[in-house]
């Protein structure tokens, strides 16, 4: 099933240190969930589906549900790691309340990758994060573990798409964060989509076709939603009148402002007020 990372729920089932203690053999015990290992040291080899990977420090190991494994740890070297098993889903909200969970049968991950740098340091510390928070049935702690899983999977994300990616993928990445972020921020101002891309050194055919492979939308769409999600907020939960919200909202003039909303939500910003039973001088 295709998914956006925005969209993604997660349930933790547990996350477990697995010590340093040489030989040590396992097997996937739980394959009705996925199943994240993180290696920090040592040396080992993971029997896979008849499939033998040497596996060390640096190393993510992804498995998803019903992929069975047996796992060796060096004497020598013995491996050092974390395992993080937890279930996901997508879940939308609208304002009509929450929709149905749909299970994720596996994610856009690679068996194995290895880490390097600044990105196997962050996520490295992702995981000893969560294996010291980990209490089970404490719910504030597994909220905290929760939040760390929502920081992890776009980072195992971005890796995997620069291994499965030629050179220069690190360098789109960035480019791809920083461009998104000055839509983020920036959404309000009379933004040229052009113009950013420009900026970030890549064409922008290529940054507009990588940015709708990463986000599942064009630019253009995705400023054209996060100006409408900012406008309905301010529509529900403020007073402001409809010309200031259309100019905080990133709109030259109100008719402009109303054109785009009533195409997008099937009522006029006035209309949909009152259909919300608000009550604001307009």
């Amino acid at each position: 099933m295709e998914y956006g990372l925005g969209n993604l729920a997660a349930y933790i089932h547990w996350v477990l240190a697995k010590p340093a203690v040489p030989g040590w053999e396992d097997i996937r015990q739980t394959v009705s969930g996925h199943t994240l290992y993180y290696i920090y040291s040592g040396k080992g080899v993971f029997r896979c589906e008849g499939e033998e990977q040497e596996v060390e420090a640096g190393m993510v190991v992804y498995l998803w549900p019903g992929l069975p494994l047996h796992m060796k740890s060096s004497g020598s070297h013995p491996l050092r790691m974390t395992m993080l098993l937890f279930d996901c889903a997508l879940l939308g909200v609208s304002e009509e309340g929450w929709g149905t969970p749909e299970p994720i049968d596996r994610l856009r991950l690679p068996f194995l990758m290895q880490l390097t740098g600044d990105r196997m340091k962050r996520i490295g510390r992702l995981f000893r994060e969560a294996e010291s928070e980990w209490v089970p049935g404490d719910l504030v702690r597994d909220a905290r573990v929760k939040s760390l899983w929502y920081r992890l999977i776009p980072e195992l994300h971005e890796a995997a798409e620069e291994e499965g990616s030629k050179g220069g993928a690190g360098d789109v990445t960035a480019a791809l964060r920083c461009f998104k972020e000055q839509l983020d921020t920036g959404f309000a101002s009379d933004l040229r989509i052009t113009e950013l891309c420009e900026q970030t050194g890549f064409s922008p055919v290529y940054l507009r076709r990588t940015f709708a492979a990463r986000y599942g939308c064009s630019p253009k769409e995705y400023l054209v939603q996060l100006r409408n999600e900012h406008a309905v907020r301010r529509l529900r939960f403020t007073g402001d009148s409809i010309g200031d919200i259309a100019r905080a909202c990133g709109y030259s003039d109100v008719y402009q402002f109303s054109k785009a909303f009533k195409k997008r939500n099937g009522l006029s910003p006035t209309n949909y007020r009152i259909k919300q039973g608000l009550n604001f001088i307009v």
